[in-house]
């Protein structure tokens, strides 16, 4: 399995740190919190935390506003972050938030947008600093506007469940490619793209020769090329090129929450 060996590199790197990190800044995809959130968080547990709901821009705002006040009811500060934000409003709030001179470390799954974060928080003006004492020498660190220093790297953490329907909604915000899933998964993920979207068509291989039919993308001898249609629709779910989609909201949450209770715990 994929996850696994880099689920072990991204826990053993954040453990060497951890000791001397302040605050934790959870990078969540606006489009699916939850599921951007399904690792284990223990070893930043005991830390302050701030959760930025990022790729805003590609997610229906009313339904990120809604998560945004889903964790703030959970005491858990919540920003909506999105690539084209004003830096200045940025590190305000970061100010407010991250005493002076705190060390501040990046964390999220593959794709979530760490690096346009790290690159907003850099700035022109953010000087790189020296490595930090009883931390690898090779992790680079930079500090912002002389308040704080965000690790330049941030540690890659991964999902540590696994299941058809996360698969999915990691494949429909680019987490995972097309490679890194079986047919279930790909099904599952077309049944959420169309109900999100209000789409009739729910067999995905119907839709995909129509979709390669409509973008001109055939095999020899003229027939629908399904694995390059395949690979471009997902990509442009990922992408933002269909439409600002959410394909989680918190009253599905605590639905799903309430579901699993058995009568004798309600």
């Amino acid at each position: 399995m994929w996850y696994p060996g880099h689920m072990a590199k991204a826990s053993k790197q954040l453990s060497k740190m951890i000791g001397l990190i302040d605050v934790v800044i959870e990078l969540l995809d606006a489009r699916a919190p939850m599921a951007t959130r399904s690792y284990s968080r223990e070893p930043f547990r005991a830390k302050k935390n701030l959760i930025f709901l990022g790729k805003s821009d590609l997610a229906d705002l009313k339904v990120t506003e809604l998560w945004k006040n889903y964790f703030r009811s959970k005491n858990e500060e919540a920003f909506i972050f999105e690539k084209d934000i004003d830096r200045k409003k940025l590190i305000d709030f970061l100010a407010k938030k991250i005493d002076r001179g705190s060390l501040v470390a990046v964390v999220g799954v593959p794709n979530v947008g760490k690096s346009t974060l790290i690159n907003k928080l850099k700035g022109k003006r953010s000087a790189q600093v020296g490595a930090v004492p009883g931390i690898t020498r090779s992790l680079q660190w930079f500090s912002v506007e002389g308040l704080f220093r965000v690790l330049d790297t941030p540690g890659l953490l991964l999902p540590e469940l696994w299941s058809v329907e996360l698969g999915a909604k990691l494949l429909l915000i680019g987490s995972l490619s097309i490679d890194m899933v079986d047919e279930k998964v790909l099904q599952h993920a077309f049944q959420l793209y169309a109900k999100v979207s209000n789409l009739e068509e729910q067999d995905l291989n119907a839709f995909l020769e129509k979709y390669a039919l409509e973008k001109k993308m055939l095999s020899k001898g003229g027939t629908a090329d399904l694995d390059r249609a395949r690979v471009s629709f997902f990509n442009s779910i990922a992408q933002g090129k269909l439409g600002k989609l959410s394909f989680e909201t918190p009253q599905e949450v605590v639905r799903d929450k309430s579901d699993s209770l058995s009568p004798t715990q309600t």
